[in-house]
């Protein structure tokens, strides 16, 4: 490798952006992608072309070129810092499911070296959660958005937005029209391993069951961004070979404390995520600790519930395809093969 300019982000080398939250790139790694930005909107896409046109609010449209590696936005202006987030997500996630990565509306911390994703749909705390890990040291390594090749996860943009101010203690600045509050995050960059799911649920009482691995293939197979495009499903039952709980918690703020505490407790007893957050950095990807998943054990345990907070992507429309693992049957083959009926 060699050093490089631009910007990391999402496991992506992007060039032609500038704003608070990124992080310079160190090396030349993953699909280069450059921003940019034109007058006029762009032409209808074709299926099967690697290119694909996004709608976004306020009359913009982003055009995603796979084989140029552009994403050329149109319409009126974005500030930086709308730019960081959320708009470089809507990017991220097509150049990765292209890349032949999985992409979930997630967020990520690091305990233990290992990278936990926290999944959840609009409005089930997840900044929230990962702004009250933040202040107690941990790494954060994405807010909105978890990209992983099924080994490891990548860092995103360096800052939380919230839709309500953390405590008084913590630095933070209007963002997004004033919509949002957003928290600054320490730098980070490259990826850690994936070291397993936590389900955000809204309950009466605190708990963290586990996930049966027959339930979390299913609900990783259901919630990917881009479904359109092929998964190995290899990759799938790598991530749902690591473990999986559901979170749930009251919706009352003043008990955050409590719901981290049972959260970073239970993987404590079930994992390598020991001692204190400041010890928490992320390790080498070989550190990682996979789970063997046979096809007999995926089928055992609980019925498939239904997601409360779906948390899929926005978007569908004509996207490239990427080439698929050679010989590998789609992962709806998988998926119906295990019985499994996706939640």
């Amino acid at each position: 490798m060699i050093p490089a300019s631009g910007h990391e982000v999402y496991g992506l080398h992007l060039t032609g952006v500038t704003g608070a939250g990124l992080v310079p790139a160190r090396f030349t790694v993953g699909p280069r992608v450059h921003v940019g930005y034109a007058q006029q909107p762009p032409e209808p896409a074709c299926v099967g072309t690697g290119r694909v046109v996004l709608d976004l609010p306020r009359g913009r449209q982003l055009l995603l070129d796979r084989g140029a590696g552009t994403a050329t936005f149109t319409g009126p202006p974005l500030d930086d810092d709308e730019l960081v987030h959320p708009y470089l997500g809507a990017a991220a996630s097509v150049f990765n499911r292209w890349a032949g990565r999985e992409v979930y509306h997630a967020g990520a911390f690091v305990c233990g070296g290992l990278a936990w994703a926290v999944v959840g749909g609009r409005g089930a705390g997840k900044s929230s959660l990962l702004a009250a890990l933040a202040a107690r040291r941990f790494p954060v390594l994405a807010d909105d958005l978890v990209v992983t090749d099924g080994h490891q996860v990548y860092s995103g943009p360096r800052t939380i937005d919230l839709r309500r101010p953390p405590s008084a203690t913590e630095p933070v600045t209007r963002a997004r029209a004033a919509s949002r509050w957003r928290l600054p995050l320490p730098p980070l960059s490259g990826a850690a391993p994936l070291g397993g799911w936590i389900y955000l649920r809204w309950r009466t009482e605190m708990a963290m069951p586990a996930v049966p691995a027959s339930v979390l293939l299913a609900r990783l197979a259901a919630r990917r961004a881009w479904p359109a495009l092929p998964s190995d499903p290899e990759t799938l039952l790598a991530l749902a070979a690591r473990p999986g709980w559901d979170l749930g918690r009251p919706g009352d703020w003043a008990r955050m404390d409590e719901a981290v505490d049972l959260m970073l407790g239970t993987l404590r007893a079930d994992s390598p995520c020991r001692g204190s957050a400041t010890s928490s950095s992320p390790a080498p990807a070989h550190a990682a600790k996979t789970r063997t998943m046979s096809r007999a054990a995926a089928v055992r345990g609980e019925p498939v519930e239904a997601d409360e907070h779906p948390g899929q992507l926005a978007g569908r429309g004509p996207v490239g395809q990427p080439l698929p693992r050679q010989g590998a049957p789609g992962v709806e083959r998988v998926v119906a093969e295990l019985q499994i009926t996706p939640a």
